[in-house]
């Protein structure tokens, strides 16, 4: 059992800040600014995004480039979108380094919180989260957080594609909380009395990204796919959530019949990736989230998510033992701290 003395309403913060010469140049507020311009690159969106007016934005945009001696952000002012914006190589630099640093802190005091206040596992509250791989960064993150406010609640978290997840729960698998990136595999469960009842929460958006090799970057636009030079497209396995979608996309722009020969079929995201690194495919379709990392590939154009993006949705399995902590944690998932997550990882948070 937790020790005695810590209570419910206590928590752990952690506050990170990158300084030059004495003065603070990203601190949280700042870099959730950043990583929200990064995934809009648009200033008034970002704006919204982060909770703060479109001058609040602004000010701070120069305040950070007047503090890191360079531009961290370029911007244009003007225009029906209120001004585009990106981050600069060095601006890219600094929010990957303070994130990486953010995040190894609050991972190590979660661990420490939870050695010192729960001890014993097997006396303390067990969650089984099963989750679409897609999300397994931005999961991370978010237990990391969660582990800072519930200490006593260990979250064993299983990834996976989202069909065969579903196939395991429906197997019998343990599962207290499923976060899948196809709502019909919810509502396979859902048919099967798996899911407790009102507990379904859309948890974010994402969106898809042509990816490829620098020797690419002439691929601007879905229609160049066509090109005789594209000789080989990575593109996931139908039957998984971004196969599905990325055929829908190719199907409704007239693409994909007529590149099935190009087509080279890979299990998910991630090996989308893998197959533009090998050179086992020249360009590849991949989840936005994934082709933010950093990594051998290049993100070449991304495809508006209002022609296609994966919803993710949550919900309670109802065959775990574990409904009041499994439910605190899908509020959890909805909450502002999981946002913050989600947006780091280049996901859009659902509006709460």
């Amino acid at each position: 059992m937790p020790k005695t003395g810590w209570t419910s309403d206590w928590t752990v913060g952690i506050r990170v800040w990158v300084e030059r010469s004495g003065e603070a140049v990203l601190g949280e507020g700042r870099a959730e600014l950043l990583a929200a311009i990064d995934l809009e690159r648009s200033i008034t969106k970002a704006a919204k995004t982060a909770g703060m007016s479109y001058r609040r934005a602004w000010n701070l945009i120069q305040d950070v480039n007047a503090a890191a001696g360079e531009p961290l952000v370029e911007a244009a002012t003007g225009g029906r979108q209120g001004g585009g914006a990106r981050l600069t190589p060095r601006g890219r630099l600094a929010l990957d380094v303070y994130e990486q640093v953010r995040q190894s802190l609050v991972e190590s005091a979660a661990g420490v919180l939870q050695r010192s206040v729960a001890p014993n596992r097997q006396a303390s509250a067990l969650l089984h989260l099963a989750a679409a791989i897609s999300l397994q960064e931005a999961v991370g993150q978010i237990l990391a957080e969660f582990a800072l406010q519930q200490p006593a609640t260990h979250v064993r978290a299983i990834f996976g594609a989202s069909n065969e997840l579903a196939d395991h729960l429906l197997a019998g698998a343990p599962g207290d909380v499923f976060i899948s990136a196809e709502p019909a595999e919810l509502a396979r469960l859902g048919s099967a009395g798996l899911i407790v009842a009102r507990s379904r929460r859309v948890i974010a958006r994402n969106g898809l990204a042509i990816v490829g090799s620098p020797a690419m970057k002439w691929v601007t636009k879905i229609g160049d796919l066509k090109s005789a030079k594209v000789r080989r497209i990575a593109l996931a396995e139908p039957a998984c959530p971004l196969g599905n979608y990325s055929r829908q996309y190719l199907e409704s722009v007239g693409v994909y019949e007529s590149q099935l020969p190009k087509v080279l079929h890979v299990d998910n995201s991630r090996a989308v990736l893998a197959a533009v690194v090998s050179g086992a495919a020249d360009v590849g379709i991949a989840f936005s989230s994934d082709a933010s990392r950093r990594g051998a590939w290049q993100t070449l154009s991304r495809i508006p998510t209002s022609r296609a993006a994966a919803t993710y949705e949550a919900a309670v399995v109802g065959r775990g033992h574990q409904h009041a902590s499994a439910k605190s944690l899908l509020e959890f998932l909805v909450s502002p701290s999981a946002a913050r997550c989600l947006r780091r990882c280049g996901l859009r948070p659902a509006k709460t």
